[in-house]
């Protein structure tokens, strides 16, 4: 039988799964093991059957024969059934934890991973490599158990019937499988290639989709129908040599079966001609037993594909799950303090393909001060962010929150006192309240009305006849922009957080409405260090300390009054001369 090449790490993953489900496949093992006994045990009534018509037995003998014949093949057919919804619902199981650790480890690897696999690609590995895994599990991985026990147990039989002939079967059965065994792993590689496009395939579309907004303005259209066709010609020629490898797989398969099937009838023959001992319905049960083995050997070649399959996807399942992040969750301190400081001491980092981020970086803010950061497009401001929260790290320099190095505290720790702001929001289709508060159960709506209260969303809620109940469309589609934004603050400052990141998070609500919410900002970052990077002069005047930022460099820092009055700063000139900066 096929045989999957896969290393002992995938096998150990793969028994820590299955033991998830320990009872449930205990109980299976036991239901195919009283299977294959029927399977075994019920030709031998035909055996019976024959013997005794040619002996001329009564008619009421042979027909409870056959009786219990039947009755023994309605009882397997009823555990065939049983094993079957057994396996499924064991194996759905199984597989479904699988998704949630795969989506669990994948959110928390770092940065560089997300930039080179788009949410496409990410999608059909983890629910497309799974989703082949389960079928092996739940379909294939029941026949291989039970085809090796079946031929196992059939090979003895035949041999304790008449030795010759079950060392016949048992030489006939050996190459069989040995033939099939080299065939199993013929093409895995290409099925491994086309898998890689498919996904590939599929984040391409994913991305296109996302923005057809944009293409449709820029008359891109044209260059995304091209791109799509040559992908899709690039795919079907892949998928072209992979059908023809599995192809050549069947009809080889089929030859060998065939060739043994015919070989082994010869003998058998031959055998009967000189041994006048067998009788006919000896014979007939032989020659059962062989249709039977028979059964399992055909399964086994037209199910090689599946195989194949299977081999990538385990394979494409372990590169997801020995990655290892950049952003490691070594630490074990806690963050204690409420009020917190941020220091950057000589920080540099470069992303996965050269650009670089920022270059020695060194600023220090104050517990429970505001800093408003400022500078051009690519200029390092959001790399600060990620590299706050611990999207990435940095490949020199420390970062420290209180004199002690991020990397010391619990990821999930440091990350539970940051709340993040961008301008991109992501809305979930499900109710208001459910968006707000992310799912978290323990958020009372008295406590979101607070917040929507101090953001001055009450209006805004009290014209919605549903309030929290209200649904949201996916991708917030029934929402204006500012209010997905103001969501996004309500979000952040349930958290009670004591660093706040706005990532330009004020670019997409207008002028009035941002007015509107300054004095609840003021309430709400009272007791929490917070970082404004933004593009608007106005949105940082009031905030205690500027940063900027010139081509991952800092080229001021200072408090934002010393600033203003300094006439050899940058930020005056900005300022003074009535500026703006392409933040």
């Amino acid at each position: 039988m096929p045989m999957l090449p896969v290393d002992r790490k995938q096998v150990k993953f793969m028994v820590a799964y299955l033991m998830t489900q320990r009872n449930p496949i205990i109980v299976l093992f036991l239901l195919i093991g009283v299977n294959i006994f029927l399977q075994i045990y019920n030709p031998q009534f035909i055996q019976s059957f024959i013997d005794a018509a040619k002996e001329g037995e009564e008619r009421s003998a042979l027909a409870v024969t056959a009786l219990f014949f039947l009755l023994l093949s309605l009882l397997r057919q009823a555990i065939t059934i049983v094993i079957q919804y057994v396996t499924s619902e064991a194996t759905w199981k199984i597989t479904n934890k699988l998704r949630l650790d795969l989506t669990n480890r994948c959110l928390a690897y770092d940065l560089s991973f997300h930039n080179r696999h788009t949410p496409g690609e990410m999608v059909d590995r983890i629910d497309g490599d799974v989703g082949r895994l389960n079928n092996f599990l739940s379909a294939f991985a029941l026949k291989v158990i039970s085809n090796y026990l079946l031929i196992a147990a059939i090979l003895i039989i035949i041999y304790v019937i008449h030795p010759l002939i079950g060392a016949a079967v048992t030489v006939s059965a050996v190459l069989g499988l040995f033939v099939l065994n080299k065939l199993g792993s013929f093409g895995s590689a290409t099925i491994h290639h086309y898998l890689a496009e498919s996904a590939a395939f599929i984040g391409f579309i994913d991305e296109r989709i996302a923005g057809r907004e944009d293409i449709r303005a820029l008359k891109g259209e044209r260059h995304i129908l091209n791109t799509f066709y040559s992908k899709l010609r690039r795919l079907y020629r892949i998928r072209k040599k992979t059908g023809t490898n599995v192809a050549t797989v069947i009809n080889a398969g089929e030859l060998v079966l065939a060739f043994n099937m015919a070989s082994t009838l010869l003998v058998m023959g031959l055998i009967y001609l000189y041994d006048t001992r067998l009788s006919l319905g000896t014979m007939f049960l032989v020659y059962y037993y062989m249709t039977i083995l028979l059964v399992p050997l055909k399964n086994i070649v037209y199910e090689v594909s599946d195989l194949q399959q299977v081999n990538a996807s385990l394979s494409r399942i372990n590169e997801l799950l020995n990655y290892r992040s950049k952003v490691e969750d070594t630490g074990s301190l806690r963050i204690t303090e409420d009020r917190l400081s941020i220091r950057f001491d000589e920080v540099s980092f470069c992303y996965d393909n050269d650009v670089r981020g920022i270059h020695n970086v060194s600023f220090s803010i104050p517990a429970n001060r505001t800093v408003g950061i400022i500078g051009r497009s690519g200029s390092g401001k959001s790399t600060l962010a990620k590299l706050i929260y611990r999207l990435c790290d940095a490949q020199h320099g420390t970062i420290s929150i209180n004199g002690t190095d991020i990397r010391r505290y619990g990821l999930e720790n440091l990350r539970s006192g940051i709340a993040v702001i961008s301008q991109n929001i992501e809305l979930f289709e499900g109710s208001l309240r459910e968006n707000i508060t992310m799912y978290k159960e323990n958020v009372s709506d008295e406590d979101i009305l607070h917040i929507i209260g101090l953001l001055c969303m009450k209006a805004w809620i009290d014209h919605i006849p549903e309030g929290l109940d209200k649904k949201v469309e996916r991708d917030g589609k029934n929402l204006s922009a500012g209010e997905a934004q103001l969501i996004a603050f309500a979000r952040a400052f349930l958290m009670k957080p004591q660093i706040v990141i706005l990532d330009e998070a004020t670019s997409r609500i207008d002028p009035v409405t941002e007015k509107l919410i300054e004095g609840a900002f003021s309430t709400l970052m009272k007791n929490c260090t917070v970082l404004v990077i933004a593009h608007r002069l106005s949105t940082i005047r009031k905030l205690d300390y500027i940063l900027i930022m010139q081509e991952g460099e800092v080229i001021e820092f200072g408090e934002t009054k010393k600033l203003e009055l300094d006439t050899s700063s940058t930020y005056f000139k900005l300022t003074g001369a009535g500026e703006g900066i392409n933040a």
